[in-house]
């Protein structure tokens, strides 16, 4: 599992950035930069001759304005990188006004935040699309004490420019406040329509899972429900829209509840598995984490996982793959939902509209050996 990672050329100094980011002249105010490792100051009209472009446009793709082609803005942000380019940030920021720093909301728990993969993996693709504009990331601990948790205040007094609510508790009033103020705010798996979220299909994900169990003869099929938050009933949704288009009764008695993220909960998941009285030849945990901490339990209790029970898991981290047998599971496209909020929360902060509600991007099917076939 990662956090987040240091600059890629060395300890990176307060107030810079790795990529080059916006520069030029900024109202009445020139942005000076230098370049790499001390060397001649660099300008926006070194990387326009570098280029082959005028300076208009190189700050264009600086400030995100104007019509510029993504060939030519990826011409730009290369050539800058070339030539060292590095703006000065405080000029930058007393300009427009702007602290350049958007904060990150992550519930501080033993398997969830920067523990666990998909958030560090959403999280670390965020950092780097916002960095490439000159954006700092500020964490922000939702079991953090400071300003009596209220987060509303705490961001207006950092004065961030925006807020990415990656993992937290969204039936807090402090959450809930937050997410009804006015900075510029977009959440992860959010149940609110009013400010712009991210998540998977799990509907249509769940429901792939399923007919892949019902592909290898499984009909005796348990899903194990994490919390009781939106997400979760569509995973349960397209369970049991599966096994409804395949002719199987959907049998309350197979759908158990527990939460996510947990190895003690995955263990208290399978107790509740073990004392089903129905018979089951497949188990859907609700995570890779659960998925993964039942091979144990289910072990002790005498199954082996991809032989005589078949295990799916949900979210495609990495560590699911070192597993033996390696894990089928549904893989959320991290890369693409860190891109999304970076890109979704730059155009907030520009005062440019962007509507509430949910952005649902498609997830993947990954195969592995903890399902087996039946005869």
């Amino acid at each position: 599992m990662e956090g987040i990672p240091s600059a890629r050329h060395g300890a990176r100094r307060k107030g810079s950035a790795h990529l080059p980011h916006h520069g030029g002249r900024i109202g009445n105010a020139e942005i000076q930069a230098c370049g790499r490792g001390g060397g001649p100051m660099i300008t926006i009209y070194d990387i326009a001759k570098e280029c082959g472009c005028s300076s208009a446009t190189v700050s264009k793709v600086f400030n995100r304005t104007g019509n510029i082609s993504e060939k030519k803005r990826r011409e730009v942000l290369e050539a800058a990188e070339r030539l060292g380019y590095v703006p000065n940030v405080a000029a930058r920021s007393l300009v427009r006004q702007r602290s350049n720093m958007v904060g990150v909301l992550l519930f501080i728990d033993e398997s969830l935040g920067l523990r666990h993969g998909l958030f560090a993996e959403i999280l670390n693709r965020f950092r780097a699309e916002m960095e490439k504009h000159n954006f700092e990331i500020v964490l922000i601990s939702e079991k953090g004490e400071m300003w009596g948790g209220r987060f509303l205040d705490h961001c207006r007094a950092l004065r961030l420019d925006g807020v990415f609510c990656l993992c937290c508790n969204y039936d807090t009033e402090a959450v809930r406040e937050l997410i009804g103020g006015n900075i510029p705010l977009v959440a992860f798996e959010s149940p609110y329509e009013e400010k712009p979220s991210i998540e998977s299909k799990n509907f249509e994900a769940a429901k792939r899972l399923t007919e892949h169990l019902i592909e290898n003869g499984h009909r005796d099929i348990v899903f194990i429900a994490g919390t009781d938050i939106p997400i979760t009933r569509d995973r349960i949704a397209g369970y049991r829209a599966a096994l409804e288009e395949h002719g199987i009764p959907f049998d309350e008695d197979r759908l158990l509840h527990t939460s996510f993220f947990s190895c003690d909960r995955g263990s208290r998941a399978t107790e509740l598995l073990l004392a089903c009285q129905k018979p089951f030849t497949a188990v859907m945990y609700p995570d890779d984490f659960t998925a993964i901490s039942a091979y144990r339990d289910l072990a002790a209790a005498g199954y082996r996982v991809g032989e005589n029970i078949s295990v799916t898991g949900f979210d495609g981290v990495n560590f699911g793959e070192m597993v033996m047998p390696r894990l089928t599971t549904i893989r959320q496209d991290a890369v693409r939902i860190g891109e999304s909020a970076a890109d979704m929360l730059l155009e907030l902060i520009d005062g440019k509209p962007v509507p509430g509600g949910k952005t649902r991007l498609d997830a993947e099917l990954v195969l592995g050996e903890s399902v087996h076939k039946l005869a």
